[in-house]
Order: C-alpha cells, then structure tokens, then sequence
C-alpha cells in the first residue's frame, strides 16, 4: 500500500474534502445574483439546475465516505440521514437567498435538483461504497 492509498484509507482527507465543498457551495449558494459565474458558451435549458443536482451529488458523496469511515455497521442509516440533512440544506439556502441576498429568490424547482442530487447519490451508493473502502 502506498501512501496515497494509507492517507485515503485513514480517513483523514475525506472530513476535509466534505468540508472543502461544503464551503465553496456554500459561497456560490450566497453570491449575490450579479457576481453568480457565468458560463456564457453553455447554452443548455436550465444548466443551474443540472449544478445544483451535481453539487448535491458530491455534497452527499463525500459526507458519505466521511461519515460511513467511522460508522461502518451504520452505513446505510447514515446516507439517509445524510439526503435529509443535505435536504434540509438546500431548503434553507433557498430561504436564505429570498430574505438575505441580492437578486436572488426561492426557486423550488432549486430544491428538487437538490433532491435530485441526492437521489443520484443513493443510486451510486454501492459504487461510493466500494471507492471509498
């Protein structure tokens, strides 16, 4: 086993590499509607939305290898609990953008790509499982 493999396997990146997306989503989630980046050459319906599902994919997936590390026998409750708070989360982001940020308001169709996101993680959950051991 190399390095790389004993850091990944110890479980000291994983909680960091969670807390890494956690906040970069967090500031793209609260960027005022004028400074949100724009990727002009995309010209896809709803791209936002195709955004939103992957940050929640990758929010839930690395909670996930984080959380199952230390809670093994618990796993799947633990990626429940994780689409719920991951959820839960977006629900209040999109309240947060309607009463606090400029230009921005509370788009459910914001929440179902969240939940969106979410779901694809569960779907994937098998194949987490097996990258993250």
């Amino acid at each position: 086993m190399n390095n790389s493999e004993r850091f990944w396997r110890s479980g000291l990146i994983k909680p960091t590499l969670f807390s890494l997306f956690f906040i970069i989503s967090l500031i793209l989630f609260t960027l005022p509607a004028s400074k949100v980046p724009r990727v002009y050459w995309i010209n896809i319906p709803h791209f936002d939305k195709i955004i939103h599902a992957g940050i929640f994919a990758v929010l839930c997936t690395t909670a996930y290898l984080w959380l199952s590390h230390y809670f093994s026998t618990a796993e799947k409750k633990i990626a429940f609990l994780i689409v719920l708070l991951m959820t839960g989360y977006g629900i209040g982001i999109e309240f947060i953008q309607a009463a606090l940020i400029e230009g921005r308001s509370f788009e459910i169709l914001d929440i179902v790509a969240d939940f969106t996101g979410c779901v694809i993680f569960l779907l994937a959950r098998p194949l987490v499982k097996r990258i993250g051991s």
